[in-house]
């Protein structure tokens, strides 16, 4: 599976609230970092699951840049958050090991990080 193959069942995966599917393309010590936020080692899936119950998040892919070991996704997020409809441009910056799953995600949101 090529890379970009994989950002796009990763975002279909997070966009349908599937958070086996979603995990599925980790590695077992994988990180994620949103804006100053690492996500604690172990709490991956419950921290996705939190995200799409509470905020209802949606991605909607711009482009790939697919660097082979490392790919980067431009992308627009919608939420809500305190009943109000929420947009950002965000770039996701993946690092991918060598079955081609994510070690290390790093998330740049325009504007806070905080929803």
């Amino acid at each position: 599976m090529s890379a970009t193959d994989l950002i796009h069942r990763h975002l279909a995966a997070f966009n349908a609230a599937d958070a086996d599917a979603l995990m599925a393309d980790f590695d077992s010590d994988a990180t994620w970092v949103t804006g100053d936020y690492e996500v604690p080692p172990g709490t991956l899936r419950e921290f996705f699951a939190t995200a799409m119950a509470g905020l209802t998040p949606h991605l909607q892919l711009r482009r790939i840049i697919d660097g082979g070991a490392v790919v980067a996704a431009e992308l627009t997020e919608t939420w809500t958050s305190s009943e109000q409809d929420k947009t950002a441009a965000l770039i996701a910056v993946f690092d991918l090991d060598d079955q081609g799953l994510i070690t290390r995600a790093k998330i740049y949101r325009e504007g806070s990080a905080d929803a």
